[in-house]
């Protein structure tokens, strides 16, 4: 009997040892694919000049700016030779460095809320010439929806 009573304690303790291991094993485990990153997506923006760089004669434009597995790209900066940058979150807000052998460089730095995205472009040209702009929009595509319906 002492036995049996034992190797039951033991059986008990090697069984609460591994519940938490078995409970925990579940639970970083997702089911399908990961979260998207809220920034993740393409956005149909307007992007402004301020009143400095509209009196230079900078004027408003549409873009789509591509935000995927960590790389940030503007579709209507392509032809001025910026190409896909990466770009990194910090406290909610992503930015991104791009750099054209041409035409100089430009911060992008935004926030997104929802399907809806704010923020601000500084294009600085290699002559040192620094226009200033802001840019809003919102989501595209499938995930515009998908956001819409959770």
């Amino acid at each position: 009997m002492r036995n049996r009573l034992a190797w039951l304690a033991i059986l008990v303790l090697v069984l609460a040892a591994l519940s938490p291991l078995a409970m925990a094993g579940g639970k970083g485990k997702s089911e399908g694919k990961p979260p998207t990153p809220p920034e993740a997506g393409n956005w149909k923006v307007v992007v402004t000049p301020d009143a400095d760089a509209a009196a230079k004669g900078e004027k408003a434009f549409d873009d789509t700016l591509i935000l995927h597995k960590a790389k940030f790209k503007s579709t209507a900066c392509v032809p001025y030779g910026f190409d896909s940058a990466p770009y990194k979150v910090e406290a909610g807000a992503w930015m991104s460095d791009m750099e054209s052998q041409k035409e100089g460089k430009s911060h992008w730095h935004g926030e997104v809320s929802g399907d809806s995205i704010t923020g601000k472009m500084t294009w600085t040209k290699p002559d040192g010439t620094v226009f200033n702009y802001t840019f809003s929009g919102t989501r595209t595509g499938e995930q515009a929806t998908q956001t819409q319906k959770s």
